[in-house]
């Protein structure tokens, strides 16, 4: 138990937010906006992803079999040959409760009954194996970028994001002049196709209508020192650390006036998409931040997402009402 707790903390610290962020902009495609009430759903579709491969493995391979085994603490009463017969329901079954799980972010009147109960269900497998492949993706990436930078003595970053569904190009375009007006001439050049891999499985796992929802291409900025990939889910930094401290100011700033959301959550989406509004406005007045303020004394969210929307609602509110007062930074 010590070597899981050990391995999971220092998973949990490779991807954090960027995992989340990234399972969120795939339930979206997949299910639309989930409310607040279902993210301990959501979650334990996240750890029940990783769990069932976890036990997949272990059955398919006898070695892995034999280290989770031995990993994992056994009680009195159930021998070796019980552990194995547990991880064998789990890798049977454990797919058909996340398909159960996933009937919950369907709006009520329109949940399956009879068979296509049954057929969403088994769509738990493919859901599994899509959340737990881009999970592990994002991992070795993370992984590999850390090195990256480690070796160059540069500094990574990221910025957490969800793109709306089908807006990834106009999120692009808006972040390219952003790095322009800071002073930053990034080239545009297309990211390693490596990077298409979870999109396109998500997008054969959710069939034509999120497949017209996938970017064609992902993109990548790059300059002397300096890499940006813009994911749907993230936008990653490399480089010499004044280089991505720039950058990544200037991303940050502009995503408030982007296609893109900074939380996971239904209710603190529509406070974005509130704010949205309001900073496409030429000015605005404290009044048009008034129900604002009412929705987020009553949102109950984690902390950090609530300030996250205390945060955009303060950067809206500064450059809609004292538009002189800073530079540019949205636009319209």
């Amino acid at each position: 138990m010590i070597i899981f707790s050990g391995l999971f903390t220092a998973f949990g610290r490779l991807i954090g937010e960027v995992a989340t962020m990234t399972i969120g902009w795939a339930t979206i495609l997949l299910f639309g906006r989930i409310p607040q009430s279902r993210q301990t759903v959501l979650s334990f579709i996240t750890l029940g992803s990783l769990a069932w491969v976890a036990a997949l493995s272990g059955v398919l391979f006898p070695a892995v079999g034999a280290f989770l085994l031995a990993a994992v603490p056994r009680t009195s009463f159930i021998d070796q040959t019980g552990m194995r017969l547990i991880m064998l329901g789990l890798a049977a079954l454990l797919p058909l409760a996340i398909g159960l799980a996933t009937v919950t972010f369907i709006a009520p009147e329109a949940r399956p009954t009879g068979r296509g109960r049954l057929t969403q269900l088994l769509r738990g497998y493919p859901f599994a194996a899509v959340y737990a492949i881009t999970i592990v993706f994002l991992a070795g990436w993370g992984l590999a970028w850390k090195i990256r930078g480690l070796q160059h003595g540069w500094e990574s970053a990221h910025v957490p994001m969800i793109v709306k569904p089908g807006r990834y190009d106009g999120v692009v375009a808006s972040l390219e002049a952003a790095l322009r007006e800071a002073g930053i001439d990034v080239a545009r050049t297309r990211a390693s196709p490596w990077f298409d891999i979870p999109p396109r499985l998500l997008a054969f796992v959710g069939g034509a209508a999120v497949r017209g929802l996938i970017p064609d291409e992902l993109v990548e900025f790059r300059i002397e020192d300096l890499a940006i990939l813009v994911y749907p889910s993230d936008v990653a930094l490399l480089g010499r650390s004044e280089l991505v401290a720039r950058a990544r100011a200037a991303v940050a700033r502009r995503l408030t006036f982007t296609d893109a959301y900074l939380t996971t959550a239904k209710e603190s989406e529509q406070i974005e998409d509130r704010l949205a509004e309001i900073a496409r406005r030429p000015t605005a007045s404290a009044a048009d931040f008034k129900p604002i303020d009412d929705l987020l004394t009553m949102l109950v969210a984690p902390y950090d997402e609530w300030e996250t929307l205390y945060r955009l609602r303060l950067q809206v509110e500064v450059e809609r009402r004292l538009p002189d007062a800073i530079g540019p930074a949205g636009g319209s």
